[in-house]
């Protein structure tokens, strides 16, 4: 049997040697540093929604539509700012008949529309409105699009300038770019992790403020100004989240 002795080691050199080993060492120790101070993945979703929260510049749009598809247009525009207060809440009258399902998600009628303006002319009003904020939409892509599509149905020649692009165009553009969208933001908080697509599923904003626990009793449904409201109320409330609380951002290869 091999003794201690006989390898050159005596007890306490083991003892002083196994401990050095249980000890980090400086390389080590430095890259441990590094690690902590690593910004945990859900930091960086988090903080949009806390830079929403705390802009005083901040303004949440919504709309009500004749329907889903290209070519339908907005019936009802609201804005509220970064305190809730109503920045606009207008009804305008489309250049078609609402269609009766589009009716029974919103209940709006061509009889509440007949005496609204029509969005040209409530255009140069909202026009500063949404220069003047940060504006924020959930599902922004759809609400660009339809304000687009009444755009073109109401202002015909809106595109076009004399020898190129209309400046409205340009800034319409412009808008469009920075304009921020809380329901893609939302969704990897959502946590609804699509393999297939490699992508977190959308929610709905009733299924979002249902799951942050966002008091919606006082508000109605396809509403545009209510909507806004819940979405901003959604936006504050995600904002309080930790990034501790979710642990499946930055792990989604283990889905």
């Amino acid at each position: 049997m091999t003794r201690l002795d006989d390898i050159g080691l005596d007890r306490e050199a083991l003892r002083r040697h196994l401990a050095e080993l249980n000890q980090p060492n400086e390389k080590a120790a430095a890259a441990l540093a590094e690690l902590e101070n690593v910004p945990h993945p859900a930091q960086a979703v988090l903080d949009q929604f806390l830079n929403w929260a705390t802009d005083p510049r901040l303004a949440v749009l919504d709309t009500e539509t004749t329907g889903l598809h290209a070519g339908d247009q907005v019936i009802e525009i609201a804005m509220v700012d970064a305190y809730g207060r109503t920045l606009i809440n207008q009804r305008v009258r489309p250049t078609f008949p609402v269609p009766a399902e589009a009716t029974a998600i919103h209940g709006i009628t061509d009889e509440d529309l007949k005496d609204c303006p029509t969005f040209d002319q409530i255009w140069p009003r909202l026009k500063e409105l949404l220069w003047n904020h940060n504006v924020v939409i959930y599902n922004a892509s759809y609400d660009l699009a339809r304000m687009r599509d009444t755009l073109n149905a109401t202002m015909p020649d809106w595109k076009q300038g004399e020898s190129g692009p209309s400046e409205m165009l340009l800034a319409w553009r412009a808008l469009c770019k920075r304009t921020e969208c809380v329901m893609e933001a939302y969704a990897p908080i959502y946590g609804d992790w699509s393999s297939w697509h490699g992508s977190y599923r959308w929610a709905r904003l009733s299924a979002a403020c249902a799951e942050r626990g966002v008091d919606t009793s006082d508000l109605k449904a396809h509403s545009a100004l209510d909507d806004a409201r819940a979405t901003l109320r959604l936006i504050q409330a995600t904002a309080e989240l930790t990034p501790e609380g979710l642990p499946w951002i930055g792990r989604e290869e283990e889905a």
